[in-house]
Formats: structure tokens, C-alpha cells, sequence
């Protein structure tokens, strides 16, 4: 429950939403004039998602969220607006969505779904490969559709091999090398008398040997990799089972010199979606009431939101909701009395700056900006906020040229 002086906050809050005044509202103008010069600030790239945050307390960030949102959505893009300020989310709040499950709760329960054995129906490869990464598992991944069996091995959550169990014969790494004239019958008989009695791969056990040389057996095993990473690519149904290693057994007998994560990401040409994660994030996103506006929730108040919004998982949510939006805003904490904008805004295209008139000092700006310049985020640029139009200078002049041009009094 909210105080009767939070509750009151939220009521002024919502009579400032954009979608309470007529277009032609200097209010509307103005941000549909933020909206233009947002665009245009970044015109060598496809702008597709902003943090909005302040220096301090009280400075308008999250209506300032909504409104900007507001008016992206006009302009006939599906836009998102997601609420990771963790500690005092206002946003959710704002729309009447306090109790909902959001942010926290994809980033703890949905990413953190420890997984042992299960259908490819509900669950993708990819979905188990994503999982994997996210928790940092070491392990061993089999995947089977009555076809093809394929198994993945995982140091910490990385692809460190990709194993075609029931690859055909003719394709089999010691043909493969007799049919390229690499390897003689006898050879390789040899090495794969040793490799019964050895932990150790095929491939290093030929080069160790000086059968083939270790260029033509890293470049044969590419090749064996991109077709089970092919085989894995084609398993759409079947069974999925994970089993413990140690991180010894798999230095022992991982000994090539493959990428097979940047490998995974090329050539999984046509993969399988991320089935469970996607059903599992469109679930708790909710609309607004507003056309092409639809919100995420912040969920739970987590007891180390830092941690939260700074981890790999949250990093990877971001990207994810980037694919799935055409814009995506989101609300973090003020800078100064946290570190969570700083830590997100890496992963967006920028960070506008809210700052109230005659509100926060200077110095306390400028170091809000320069914490973004650390961490090496572009600051797009900043919205000065709740400016008093009743006074000498410019700000007059405008309000006195556009309500002319209207033909308001």
C-alpha cells in the first residue's frame, strides 16, 4: 500500500500524461519536437532503445518516459516501455500495475529455470543453449529426435564442443582425411587404437602422432563441426537430457583450437526460436490502454537490485526486447543515489537526461554525466523539465508564437 502522499504524487502524475491533453496542446508539441530531435540526434544509426533517467529525486524521468513513449507510439511504431528502476518503480506503479510480475522476476525465476530432462516441445535448442549460458552451467547437453543425436558441451555456460554422436561412417573424422589423401588406412587404424585407451580426442591424438598436421585437423574439424551444429539446427522434437562434468574431464578432452560459440551463431542458419523464453517474456508484458504502447513491469523489489539489473541476464533481456520492439524506453533510478542506469545503459543506443528547472546543482550534473562518460555511453542529450513559461525570455516568446500559430488564447 501506498502513503496518502505517494498516492497523492501518483494522482498529479497521471493528470500530466500526454494522453490527457489534445494534440495541439503546446504540451503535445513538445514532445512530439523531443520525439523529431531524438531521431535526428542519431541519424548515422536505427535509434531502437533509450534510457531515460535524472541526476537526483523528483525531476519528472518517468513521466517524462510515458509522454516520450506516448509519442513515439503516434508515429505508428510498436514501442515498450520497460521499468528497471528495481528500487522505487514508479513507472508500474503510474499504471496501476504494482502487484504484476515483470523484470525481476524473468531475470531471477524464467532465466535462472534449472533444467535436467525434459520435451522439445516445450523447450527449444536454443532455449537450452540460452538457459545454459545464463546460468553458467558446466555440463553436457544431449538432444535426441529418434534421427539424429547430438551432444553439447558447456565450460561455465560457453559451447566448447558440439558432438554428432550417430554421425554417418563416410563422414566420420578419420574418412573424412583417408578420402582427402590426409590420412592412410593403416594411420589411422593406428590412432584409433590409441584413442581406446586414451581420454584424449581423435584430432589431437593425429597431429600428436604426426599422422596430419594440426592446420589440416583444425580445418577438418570446422568442417565436422558446422554439420552437427547443422544436425542440432534440424532437431525440432525429440527428448533433451542434461548431465554433469567437471570442468577436468572437459579440459582433458577438449583440446581444439574452435570457436564453437561464434561457430553456433553463424551457422545455425534457421535455428529453433527461443520458444520457452519468448512465451515466457510476452507473458508478462502488458498493455497500457494506449495504441501501440505496451509496458513491462518492474515485478518484485529484489534485495540487490544492482546486482540484478547489472548481470548478464538482465543485459541479455534488454537484447531480447530490442528484437521483439520496434523502440524500446527504459526507466532506471536517478544516477547519483544508484549506479542502475550506468549499468544498463550499455546495452541501449543512449541515455537522456531528465533535469528539472532550478531543481538539482550543477555539479551534481555534471557528475551524472560524467559516470556515463566512464562507462562509455552516449549521452543523446538532456530534457530540461517543468521550465516556467511565465517568465522573461525565451521560454515567453515560444509560448506566446505557438499559441498564435494555433490560434490559442
Amino acid at each position: 500500500m501506498f502513503s496518502k502522499s505517494k498516492e497523492k504524487d501518483l494522482l498529479k502524475d497521471k493528470e500530466i500524461l500526454l494522453s490527457q491533453f489534445p494534440s495541439s496542446s503546446r504540451f503535445a508539441e513538445s514532445y512530439r519536437t523531443l520525439r523529431t530531435n531524438l531521431f535526428f540526434s542519431v541519424m548515422e544509426k536505427d535509434l531502437n532503445s533509450v534510457v531515460v533517467t535524472s541526476s537526483v529525486e523528483g525531476e519528472g524521468k518517468t513521466t517524462t518516459c510515458v509522454n516520450l513513449a506516448y509519442s513515439i507510439a503516434q508515429a505508428d511504431r510498436n514501442v515498450l516501455l520497460v521499468d528497471m528502476d528495481l528500487r522505487r518503480p514508479h513507472l508500474t506503479s503510474l499504471f496501476g500495475m504494482r502487484k504484476e510480475a515483470g523484470v525481476s522476476n524473468l531475470v531471477t525465476e524464467v532465466f535462472g529455470t534449472h533444467l535436467t530432462h525434459g520435451s522439445l516441445d516445450k523447450f527449444s535448442p536454443d532455449d537450452l543453449i540460452e538457459l545454459t549460458r545464463l546460468q553458467a552451467r558446466t555440463c553436457r547437453l544431449e538432444l535426441d529426435d529418434g534421427k539424429d543425436q547430438v551432444a553439447v558441451f558447456f565450460d561455465k555456460g560457453r559451447i566448447v564442443d558440439i558432438y554428432w554422436k550417430n554421425r554417418p561412417e563416410g563422414k566420420k573424422l578419420a574418412n573424412s582425411l583417408i578420402k582427402e589423401k590426409l590420412l592412410t588406412e593403416k594411420e589411422a587404424l593406428a590412432a584409433l587404437g590409441h584413442q581406446k585407451k586414451s581420454v584424449q580426442r581423435l584430432g589431437t591424438i593425429l597431429y600428436t602422432m604426426g599422422f596430419v598436421s594440426k592446420k589440416d585437423i583444425a580445418r577438418a574439424l570446422s568442417m565436422h563441426t558446422i554439420e552437427a551444429i547443422k544436425a542440432l539446427s534440424g532437431i525440432t522434437q525429440g527428448h533433451f537430457a542434461f548431465a554433469q562434468v567437471s570442468r577436468e574431464d572437459i579440459t582433458l578432452s577438449i583440446s581444439q583450437d574452435i570457436d564453437f560459440q561464434k561457430l553456433y551463431m553463424e551457422f545455425n542458419i534457421g535455428g529453433s526460436e527461443k520458444g520457452f523464453i519468448k512465451t515466457e517474456v510476452e507473458k508478462l508484458i502488458r498493455p497500457t490502454g494506449i495504441p501501440n504502447l505496451s509496458l513491462l513491469p518492474a515485478g518484485f523489489v529484489p534485495p540487490n537490485p544492482s546486482e540484478l539489473v547489472g548481470s548478464e541476464r538482465n543485459r541479455f533481456l534488454i537484447e531480447l526486447l530490442k528484437e521483439m520492439y520496434d523502440f524500446i524506453i527504459i526507466d532506471t533510478p536517478p544516477v547519483m543515489p544508484a549506479t542502475d542506469a550506468v549499468l544498463i545503459s550499455p546495452k541501449t543506443d543512449g541515455v537522456i537526461l531528465v533535469i528539472r528547472s532550478g531543481h538539482a546543482e550543477k555539479r551534481i550534473i555534471q557528475e551524472a554525466l560524467s559516470q556515463f562518460e566512464t562507462a562509455g555511453t552516449r549521452v543523446i542529450g538532456t530534457v530540461l523539465n517543468r521550465v516556467d513559461l511565465k517568465g522573461e525570455g525565451y521560454y515567453r516568446y515560444y509560448k506566446k508564437y505557438y499559441a498564435s500559430y494555433y490560434g490559442q488564447n
